[in-house]
């Protein structure tokens, strides 16, 4: 035995927000990226928060097969005042897959609430974490 559909059935749901209100969350990816070649680095500058809608952007452009070839990656994160747990997860995605081919990646430029995270999640001691570029070129 099947029962009529309720009152409300085929209406649009009121979950959608009211027509002109502003989501709190960006619409989608806000990241700047740019890039600077070294003779055996690479350095990528990351100007915005990196969330839940940037961080898929932010890793495809660090797992283009350029930047996968080049032995050391260095990730400036001196434009970055934000990140969330999407963040967090694509330096460790990142410093896995690097580790596993060999090469070294590093994060530079790191502002006082994003270092506050690495250091509360224990990642500090995990991601290599530099002032500058030129202190992670050093080491080699």
């Amino acid at each position: 035995m099947t029962s009529a559909p309720g009152p409300g059935a085929g209406k649009p749901s009121d979950s959608s927000p009211p027509v002109g209100s502003r989501s709190l969350v960006p619409p989608g990816p806000t990241l700047s990226l740019a890039s600077h070649r070294g003779p055996r680095h690479t350095v990528v500058a990351v100007d915005g928060p990196i969330d839940y809608h940037s961080a898929p952007q932010l890793l495809g452009h660090l797992t283009t097969t350029e930047i996968q070839n080049v032995p050391q990656l260095i990730l400036d994160l001196t434009r970055v005042d934000f990140c969330d747990s999407s963040a967090l997860g694509a330096f460790v995605d990142i410093h896995r897959r690097r580790a596993a081919a060999g090469h070294r990646f590093a994060l530079i430029g790191i502002q006082p609430e994003v270092r506050r995270i690495l250091e509360l999640t224990r990642l500090a001691s995990v991601l290599p974490l530099h002032d500058t570029a030129e202190d992670v070129l050093s080491e080699d």
